[in-house]
């Protein structure tokens, strides 16, 4: 089922689709009373064993406060369907962080330091965790400092419980083959905390690398480079990388789990072996000197918020939240936002331009009402569905200033990056030739471009290539000529 924006469970209001998996959706949602963010994870198929674990996985995580956890603070009743009410976490998972930052050594240390944390605590409050994977781990960006958090908690259980087996006729094997221990391939129940101290050196592993140490065609072929213990060392994969990490990640990755690395507090100390102190890693750091912005807002809205004020408000909510998660997901920094429109920046246009393609794409597939959908600023036509956001990118060296916490960017790139934006349509992303030519190499095959050609935009000096993208599947959208004077030979 979907959930449109605006829609009450019980004391819940929906405000956007987080995620799908294949197992369950993930909705932000708002308390009606306390104004407070959760997420909500709801089931997507009536399958008593997940919705079991799943009720069981809560009550684990029900109980657990620590600043690496993220809680479980409801379950609700769907249409008969268990409905998880956990922590609200302003940021992507681990896979999608690594994915989109250029990490350097302090910033893996203080990831490590908060994944030791965590999982140390959960081990000393007798819970296996059973799933640990860089995409059961949320990093939120919502304070200062970067924070790794712990969520899924559909396969932990609690260590001493031994879960009955008598109607079995074999063993059961379950979780994510590339981050499970050798003996976790063998029978799941019967693992204790060496497995998850092998599944954190496996995220450890990617964490550096960006790729994971056991892969194989199949999950049974993975299954034996594990059994084997068969990776490609940490010092081959990455040059350079600090020997204690190796020595960390070679001590969490023993097939015997007797000689393994016992604890996370010990893997602590052999990955931080030779070091004075434990890095912190700061949340909110916008990009100098040469920066890619992106300006962004909604064409309508304004007739939109005249024409139905309440569904205007939760597609607003919606939109804003499609946004932020995204641009997390793609290491962008929120300089401001006025009304509906957002200024955004990058350190490179390939990620500006991801995340223009991801919200583009989240947007035309959201959950939308038929009331915002009845709307003639929202309605369904070839290519386009919901809410239509115009966004337009360029690259130069603005010069940034510090206003308290926050960092803001003036000059003429920022003008000229604001011009380009206002020059589209509804649904249209337009880059300036000079972000294109650095983007472009990573684009070949999932958008489709148009040279649109040389324009004066208002009040600039000079002209300026414009070019738009669009992601492939959306490529039969079009649009009046953009807003901008052609150039004259």
């Amino acid at each position: 089922m979907d959930l449109v924006p605006g829609t009450q469970v019980e004391r819940y209001m929906v405000v956007s689709r987080i995620g799908a998996g294949r197992m369950s959706t993930t909705y932000g949602v708002r308390h009606v009373t306390l104004n407070t963010p959760h997420a909500l994870v709801v089931p997507n198929e009536r399958i008593r064993g997940l919705l079991l674990r799943m009720v069981a996985g809560a009550k684990i995580q029900a109980r657990l406060r620590h600043p690496g956890i993220v809680s479980a603070t409801d379950v609700l009743d769907l249409d008969g369907l268990p409905a998880l009410v956990l922590d609200h976490v302003e940021g992507p998972d681990l896979a999608q962080f690594v994915s989109s930052h250029d990490l350097d050594e302090p910033s893996i240390d203080a990831l490590a330091a908060g994944l030791f944390d965590a999982v140390g605590w959960l081990h000393r409050n007798s819970v296996l965790h059973r799933h640990l994977k860089p995409q059961n781990v949320m990093v939120d960006l919502g304070g200062n400092l970067v924070v790794p958090r712990i969520t899924d908690f559909t396969l932990a259980r609690a260590m001493g419980q031994t879960e009955a087996r008598r109607r079995r006729k074999k063993p059961r094997v379950f979780g994510t083959a590339s981050y499970m221990s050798p003996e976790q391939t063998h029978d799941s129940d019967l693992v204790g905390p060496p497995a998850d101290i092998w599944s954190l050196g496996c995220i450890l592993y990617y964490l550096c690398t960006g790729e994971t140490a056991f892969d194989g065609p199949d999950p049974e072929a993975t299954f034996e480079a594990v059994r084997a213990g068969r990776y490609k060392p940490l010092e081959k994969r990455l040059l350079g990388a600090p020997a204690r990490w190796g020595r960390a990640i070679a001590g969490s990755l023993v097939v015997d789990d007797d000689d393994r690395i016992p604890t996370a507090e010990a893997l602590a100390e052999r990955w931080f072996e030779g070091t004075s102190e434990r890095p912190k890693m700061s949340a909110k750091t916008a990009p100098v000197g040469r920066v890619t912005l992106v300006f962004t807002d909604i064409q309508g809205s304004t007739r939109l918020w005249e024409a139905e004020q309440d569904v205007a408000r939760h597609s607003m909510r919606a939109h804003d939240a499609v946004m932020r998660a995204s641009l997390h997901r793609h290491g962008g920094y929120e300089v401001k936002t006025e009304g509906d429109a957002f200024m955004v920046a990058f350190t490179h246009p390939v990620s500006a331009l991801r995340f223009c393609l991801e919200v583009q794409r989240e947007l035309h597939g959201h959950p939308w009402s038929p009331d915002l959908l009845a709307l003639p600023e929202a309605t369904e036509a070839p290519g386009f569905r919901g809410l239509r956001v115009r966004m337009g990118i360029h690259i130069g060296e603005p010069e940034a200033r510090t206003r308290g916490n926050k960092v803001d960017y003036f000059g003429p790139m920022v003008n000229r990056a604001a011009r380009i934006a206002s020059a589209g349509h509804g649904g249209q992303i337009l880059v300036s030739k000079g972000a294109w030519n650095l983007a472009r190499a990573k684009f070949r095959d999932d958008t489709a471009t148009k040279m649109l050609g040389k324009f004066s935009l208002r009040g600039l000096a000079g002209t300026q290539e414009i070019i738009q993208v669009l992601p492939t599947e959306l490529a039969e959208r079009t649009f009046p000529p953009i807003k901008a004077e052609p150039a004259t030979p």
